[in-house]
């Protein structure tokens, strides 16, 4: 296959409100859901973007929307939420019928995987989701098949596991030990480096999580293979007015995750293992 494969096509669609309903509710275990709303016009979207999510029987509190990575687009979008708080709480306990507002599709997607090269992605928690969609964007397309690697504290943090085996080659870890490799992603990550090393292959490696997960991810690929992230930040709008989803860069000052990402060279951000501009 020539040129570089799409992985995402970073079409820039207008963002517009959609008021859709909710459709179904999925329990994957105690503490994540798949939400999927229905939408009477699509939202055509990509990759690694993503929709602020409000349900309209919040009333005013919580009061701002809430930030979620689209797990699915079209007239069926869907998001995947772990509960940690007040609007994630509320979301876990919709119904089907429930009116919802999606602000979509917002942020940059992910980038192009160029050429002859594998794709690493590594996912943690709900980090999984824009991933999930970039391996069955990748398999519509007939483009590489990744390799995952996907990290969770316990065999209970793999949500969405058998759709991502089902587009995707997957190894698994564990902190605990109950699922997969006992210990961290990372340990993975080294593994498969050094495979593509021994096998001189081009790679590229796509990573969404936690912040430290990312951070350790960005120094392990730095000097050795491109290394992208979706950055996970708080922010109270999403296009860019709120100015609340700083992330400092290496040569100084911030950049904004809403507009200028999600999706970002991760050698732009200062993780802070290093001091800016070293």
């Amino acid at each position: 296959m020539s040129g570089a494969v799409t992985a995402a096509s970073d079409c820039r669609s207008v963002r517009a409100l959609h008021r859709v309903t909710l459709k179904d509710r999925k329990a994957i275990g105690s503490a994540y859901h798949v939400l999927t709303f229905e939408s009477a016009e699509p939202i055509v979207a990509s990759a690694g973007q993503f929709a602020m999510v409000r349900s309209e029987t919040w009333g005013s509190a919580p009061l701002l929307p809430r930030p979620m990575s689209l797990l699915s687009a079209g007239k069926d979008p869907s998001i995947l939420i772990k509960v940690v708080g007040e609007g994630t709480r509320r979301m876990a306990a919709s119904a089907p019928g429930e009116p919802y507002q999606l602000l979509a599709p917002l942020g940059k997607s992910w980038s192009k995987i160029p050429a002859a090269t594998r794709p690493v992605f590594v996912a943690g928690g709900v980090g999984v989701a824009p991933l999930l969609l970039l391996a069955e964007e990748l398999a519509s397309a007939g483009g590489p098949k990744p390799l995952v690697l996907y990290g969770g504290r316990t065999a209970h943090d793999l949500p969405l596991l058998d759709q991502l085996r089902a587009v995707s080659d997957v190894r698994i870890a564990t902190e605990d030990g109950s699922a997969g490799t006992k210990g961290r992603v990372t340990v993975l990550l080294s593994a498969a480096l050094d495979e593509v090393g021994v096998h001189n292959q081009l790679a590229k490696v796509y990573t969404c999580g936690p912040h430290a997960m990312m951070a350790a991810v960005a120094a392990m690929c730095e000097g050795r293979v491109p290394c992208e992230v979706s950055v996970e930040t708080p922010m109270g709008c999403g296009y860019g007015v709120c100015l609340g989803c700083p992330v400092p860069k290496v040569s100084g000052g911030f950049l904004y995750a809403c507009t200028e990402g999600p999706c970002l060279d991760a050698t732009v951000i200062d993780w802070g293992h290093r001091k800016a501009g070293a």
